[in-house]
């Protein structure tokens, strides 16, 4: 069994973050230490108003005491981390596991930084990037931490060229959730070193909150148990995309996140 520190926020209504990486986590198998980074009333994605307790200055030291007894990590996951305090324990996190490192920098969607975040939020992340074996920006967030302009449509000359931007400040290994292709499909589009491979998929014109949590936890959770990191990528791409339709066929609440009502049966499935 993996043993995986989850750094995320937490949000006590809602589906995002922690409320869906510690299921998917446990479910495939891996034990998991929670790291929250604040707690909050909701997720921010169509709820105005938010209680929220900032955990930024407690995120080492329970680090620390939870390494006293001994304990050592299969890989850190990263994801929403709210303030640059956060962003540099994560790195000393990294920095002292020595081991599997997933960022996940959240940071917008549709072409915009989540609020309350500034531009030392993105320079912290992309600082904390150099840390990472993998990354997973969407397309809004790839563009933030290139600082390039966001596309309607990308070619795959475009896609080289953003993926090399990436690479430049990152590591060789990433995935680009949701980018909208030339053909008029949305793509994962994943590299590794010199290789690149687009995982397309149905665009139905609804996203929900906490999609990208799911998806990296469950590509973490595949690859940790043994499955290539292609095929890691594919498959939880493909278990996304149905939680999504399933979501709006459901006629489920948008700013209640992502259901993993369909998840946790094809986890079980894989399994």
């Amino acid at each position: 069994m993996s043993k995986v520190i989850a750094i995320h926020d937490l949000s006590l209504w809602s589906k995002s973050s922690l409320s869906l990486v510690h299921p998917v986590l446990e479910a495939m198998g891996h034990e998991t230490f929670l790291l929250p980074t604040m707690i909050l009333s909701t997720q921010s994605d169509g709820y105005p108003h938010l209680e929220k307790i900032d955990l930024s200055s407690s995120v080492y030291s329970y680090y620390k005491c939870i390494k006293d007894y001994g304990y050592s990590f299969d890989a850190v996951y990263s994801g929403y981390l709210g303030n640059v305090d956060t962003a540099k324990a994560v790195g000393m996190i990294a920095e002292e596991e020595n081991t599997f490192i997933l960022v996940d920098p959240v940071l917008g969607d549709n072409g915009e930084l989540y609020q309350d975040l500034k531009a030392e939020n993105v320079d912290s992340i992309r600082s904390l990037t150099s840390h990472a074996n993998v990354i997973t920006p969407n397309i809004t967030e790839a563009s933030i931490l290139t600082e390039s302009s966001m596309l309607e449509r990308y070619t795959n000359a475009e896609i080289s060229s953003l993926i090399g931007k990436l690479k430049r400040i990152g590591p060789g290994r990433g995935v680009i959730t949701s980018v909208p292709l030339s053909i008029g499909q949305l793509a994962n589009v994943t590299y590794d070193e010199d290789e690149i491979r687009l995982f397309s998929f149905e665009d139905i014109g609804v996203s929900y909150p906490g999609s990208g949590d799911l998806f990296a936890s469950l590509f973490l959770s595949m690859y940790l148990a043994g499955y290539s990191f292609f095929t890691a990528v594919k498959l939880s791409g493909e278990i996304t995309s149905r939680a999504v339709r399933y979501a709006k066929e459901s006629k489920r609440e948008r700013r209640m996140g992502i259901s993993l009502v369909p998840v946790m049966e094809d986890v079980r499935k894989i399994l």
